[in-house]
């Protein structure tokens, strides 16, 4: 896929036109920056990072049927996305108290939610990104009702998968903030990233920062940040099983059914008419995007006979 036009530059990534007026190519920068921009870096390898964490998240949200902007990844830095209309309004979950919510509301950081809060701030660097609420959302027409409960939905729908997630990567979910768009048909979709830049990790039963505070508080380390939590998400699997039965096709004798029907019938159970024997095999597989084509593949190319046996699989949720 072509890069055809930079279409927007921001503060850490770029995105341009294709060939595809449905689709455009995200390409994560290396750049950090924090306080609107009052303060920026660079940090090296930081948007590779971004860009294979979202990827593998992405991909994860898909498969969990959560609506997302995710084509597929392109390169070390660049994703393929659908082109979609943003809403101007950011969404933040919170699972425990930190960053702005303990100063506004002067608690101690790390103090434990009885549930997630949402709060939505309006998009703009003019004005510092406000918080507004959901009536403000309304009567400004940035959102309707149904898109607004839609959004809000899909936002903690994706902050329960996430938190399960990152706790097998021995992360905490602290919070996150979320951006959403609808494509030509108005359908809602998850956009924008998922990585420490949008999301605020902790080592699990700790608070020690894996996330973009390290560049806002000076705690040094940033670089190895990013690449610390790149590693653990990409070598956590999304774990999934997959059930596949293989029984012979109508009409190709079964041997070993004839054999168990007379055993049965020599032990009286007259009743029973035919044995059709098949095998049921349980794969459990680090899930891709693209995994029901990759089973069909294994089962056409190994597992079944297309000669003779038929097949048929599903998910074990």
């Amino acid at each position: 896929m072509e890069k055809v036009k930079l279409l927007y530059e921001g503060k850490a990534k770029r995105v341009y036109s294709t060939d595809s007026e449905d689709q455009f190519v995200i390409e994560f920068k290396d750049t950090a920056t924090a306080f609107d921009g009052l303060k920026k870096a660079e940090i090296p390898g930081k948007g590779e990072a971004n860009c294979m964490i979202s990827s593998k998240i992405f991909e994860l949200l898909t498969i969990r049927g959560i609506k997302n902007h995710y084509i597929r990844r392109l390169s070390e830095r660049e994703m393929l996305v659908k082109s979609l209309k943003i809403f101007p309004i950011e969404v933040i979950i919170r699972n425990r108290v930190a960053g702005s919510m303990a100063k506004r509301l002067g608690l101690e950081e790390g103090k434990a939610l009885e549930r997630p809060v949402v709060e939505f701030c309006y998009k703009s660097d003019e004005l510092h990104d406000p918080m507004i609420n959901e009536d403000h959302i309304l009567a400004l027409g940035l959102a309707t009702e149904s898109e607004l409960s839609t959004i809000k939905e899909m936002a903690l729908k994706t902050n329960e998968i996430l938190i399960e997630f990152f706790r097998q990567c021995n992360l905490d979910l602290i919070d996150m903030k979320f951006e959403f768009g609808k494509d030509s048909q108005g359908e809602v979709y998850l956009a924008d990233e998922i990585s420490p830049d949008t999301c605020r990790l902790w080592e699990s039963g700790t608070t020690t920062s894996w996330d973009k505070d390290r560049f806002r508080r000076d705690l040094g380390g940033v670089e190895e940040a990013y690449r610390e939590v790149k590693q653990r998400v990409i070598n956590t699997p999304i774990e999934s099983r997959a059930r596949i039965l293989i029984r012979l096709k109508p009409g190709i004798l079964d041997a070993q059914g004839s054999v168990i029907l007379n055993a049965l019938k020599s032990l009286g159970f007259t009743e029973v008419l035919e044995v059709r024997t098949g095998k049921l095999l349980e794969l459990k597989v680090d899930r891709k995007i693209d995994e029901p084509e990759r089973i069909e593949r294994m089962c056409k190319d190994l597992l079944a006979n297309p000669v003779m046996e038929n097949y048929q699989w599903e998910w074990e949720e």
